[in-house]
């Protein structure tokens, strides 16, 4: 009986534990997920509870969670965990399960009153999960309740998030915005820096969207085309119609190749919205890309028509500089044919006795001298180097005489009102040359009225800002304005253009020389001042001289004019000049006056003369001579060698031009063509002693 009881035992025992390994291999299985089981410990000892069918894709879910996955019974002993809260503590499934959750929460206080209070809207918390490396984990801990076999088991499920990656892409998304922040006031402060650039530069901004045909532009932008702010149309259509009609295509094909070539330069003329005027405008600007095709253009708009007509100022001046320095050598050589045919008549008319019809003749001659020099004074005047006799005056004092001048010039049938302005400022200017570019005003007025309508002949102080100065060229300051206005048709604005150029006229051939308006210009910029044109089509034309502002304290004295009658003289005079015919005529005349005359034809030969002893009393030469030294450079070396010997100059040129060149200022100058009278008081003045006679 005890055999067969210890065999039946052993048997038994075996197919125990054989029945045990099964149920461990069985509980590994159901812990390691491989099972669709969920082992819950409890009094009794652990109940296993298996899932249906249906509920196996739910575990799946949880086993593939990022989030960590927990199940705890009543008293907090983790019933079951999925992989990702094992990865986050840093321990095996096995080793988590059965173990209370509380010894893995850092705050276990906080965890007790959520699974206390769990009901069926759950809690949620952000708790601290301890790691098995010893640090912590902060996250978010959801709680619901669940419910086994109808109730009979209590159990809580506990979704745990870790915030780690959150808090670190907070963190990042925090850092990128305050970037993005700085970015923004970057470019905002740098839009801001441009926009006060392109402002103070005059330059308006646009960008065109090409998809949607709208174009963003800049107050300045709406400004030049006449709109004010937040007018302004914006399609492409309507931005090329503010051009004018002849300019509208270039226009237009210039932004079609600004699609194609990524760039667009061009510069056409407007017509501004808000008062008609036509203004030059300059486009610039640029292509921008998406993906390799144009998405929009953007660039620059500038009015550039005060800088075209500051460059066409510039090109006027230049010209009117060229033609004046061409000008100032034809009256230069003009003076020394005078100077032959005036001195050669000087000294007929005295040395031989004539009857009545050749003295007629004779001083129609000398008629005609005179008048040509007064030519060349017009001549030189537009070249800017005819000798200015300034003088401080006051314009008001002169307007009687004016006022006469002008009743004889243009006649009855033209009504002559002069406007006075009281206490009008002195000024610095030569009053017989401000009579003439007066009179050349007044002749231009009358042929524009056709010899009727009214004429007004205005003073006035002005103040001259320097953008009023700065299209002129002149200095910024007080002047005294002289206008002359008249009621004719007005000029075209092509022809006012040109109204200052030497020798333009639109009178017929014959009745003007196109040197009048020449003259009043460079008699003008002579005097310091400028010459303002303003003519409206229709209503008439207004030309003012504007002459600067002078203290009669600081008055220069100006060369007399010279008058008298002619000395019989004593002296030697050496006479250097290099043209044979002027050279003879001015022989004659110093030998009428009774002088002595040695000649030399350079100022070389005049050195060799002087060197050789020669008794002299004076030198006059010429300044410009074709070889050699000038007369300037010989009055240069006389001063070292014979600084008590007398020098006189002459030129065809002036003083103004030859004097401030050298610096020689004290050299006394005598201007050809001169009289026999002109030289005998030159000379006396130099030549000691003298004998007046006649």
């Amino acid at each position: 009986m005890a055999a067969v009881d210890i065999a039946a035992l052993a048997a038994r025992n075996d197919k125990l534990e054989a029945a045990l390994r099964e149920a461990n291999e069985t509980l590994d299985a159901i812990r390691n997920g491989e099972v669709d089981a969920v082992v819950v410990g409890g009094p009794q000892g652990q109940v296993v509870y298996t899932l249906e069918n249906a509920d196996r894709p739910y575990r799946v879910l949880v086993e593939q969670m990022r989030e960590g996955a927990v199940t705890v019974n009543a008293d907090g002993t983790i019933l079951y965990c999925n992989g990702s809260f094992a990865v986050l503590v840093g321990l095996r499934s096995e080793e988590i399960v059965g173990e209370r959750i509380f010894d893995f929460v850092r705050e276990r206080g906080e965890l007790e009153k959520m699974l206390a209070m769990c009901g069926d809207e759950g809690a949620s918390a952000e708790l601290r999960i301890v790691l098995s490396s010893g640090g912590f984990a902060e996250c978010n801990i959801s709680v619901v309740d669940l419910v086994v076999d109808d109730g009979a088991e209590h159990m809580l499920c506990l979704i745990v998030t870790d915030l780690r990656q959150n808090h670190e892409r907070a963190r990042e998304l925090s850092e990128a915005n305050r970037r993005l922040a700085a970015e923004i006031v970057e470019r905002t402060r740098a839009e801001q820096s441009l926009a006060i650039a392109l402002d103070a530069a005059d330059m308006g901004s646009w960008d065109f969207d090409l998809a949607s045909d709208r174009n963003v532009c800049s107050r300045r932008h709406d400004a030049i085309l006449g709109y004010a702010e937040g007018q302004a149309p914006r399609s492409r259509e309507v931005g090329v119609a503010h051009f004018l009609p002849e300019d509208r295509q270039a226009v237009a094909e210039a932004f079609d190749d600004a699609v194609r070539t990524g760039r667009i330069d061009i510069e056409r003329r407007i017509q501004r919205v808000n008062d008609g005027a036509t203004r030059w405008v300059q486009i610039k600007g640029r292509a921008f890309y998406r993906d390799g095709r144009p998405e929009r253009l953007a660039g620059i708009m500038v009015d550039n028509t005060d800088r075209r007509q500051i460059e066409e100022a510039l090109r006027q001046g230049q010209k009117m500089e060229a033609i004046g320095q061409l000008t100032g050598g034809i009256a230069h050589d003009f003076n020394n044919l005078l100077m032959v045919i005036g001195g050669s008549l000087e000294s007929l008319s005295r040395r031989v006795q004539l009857d009545d019809r050749v003295q007629r003749l004779l001083d129609a001659a000398r008629l005609g001298v005179a008048r040509g020099a007064k030519l060349n004074e017009q001549l030189l005047a537009f070249a800017r180097r005819q000798d200015m006799r300034e003088e401080v005056v006051c314009v008001t004092d002169l307007l009687p005489t004016f006022e006469t001048l002008l009743d004889r010039a243009i006649g009855e049938a033209v009504r002559v009102e002069v406007r006075r302005t009281s206490d009008l400022w002195h000024c610095l200017t030569d009053p017989h040359q401000l009579e003439t570019a007066i009179l050349n005003l007044a002749i231009n007025a009358r042929d524009a009225m056709n010899n009727q309508g009214t004429l007004v002949l205005a003073t006035a102080n002005m103040s001259v800002t320097r953008d009023q100065a700065g299209p002129h060229e002149a200095t910024p300051g007080d002047y005294v304005r002289v206008s002359v206005s008249d009621t004719g048709g007005g000029i075209p604005p092509e022809i006012a253009a040109r109204v200052f150029e030497p020798f333009f006229t639109t009178k017929d051939v014959g009745k003007g020389t196109g040197l009048g308006l020449s003259q009043v210009y460079g008699f003008a910029r002579q005097s310091g001042g400028f010459v303002e044109l303003d003519s409206r089509p229709g209503v008439g034309t207004t030309v003012s001289i504007y002459l600067p502002r002078a203290d009669p304290a600081d008055a220069r004295p100006h060369v007399a004019h010279l008058s008298g009658v002619a000395r019989r003289a004593e002296g030697t005079v050496l006479l250097v000049e290099d043209d044979d015919d002027v050279r003879a005529a001015a022989e004659a005349m110093l030998e009428e006056l009774g002088y002595t005359v040695v000649e030399a034809a350079s100022g070389d030969e005049a050195l060799e003369i002087i060197a050789g002893g020669a008794h002299l009393d004076l030198v006059f030469s010429d300044v410009i001579m074709a070889s050699g030294m000038t007369g300037i450079e010989l009055a240069r070396a006389l001063d070292s060698r014979r600084p008590d010997l007398p020098v006189l100059l002459t030129s065809g040129y002036t003083a103004q031009r030859l004097v401030p060149n050298v610096g020689h200022g004290d050299i006394p100058l005598l201007r050809k063509p001169y009289t026999l009278v002109q030289l005998a008081e030159a000379l006396s003045d130099l030549v000691k002693p003298g004998v007046k006679v006649d």
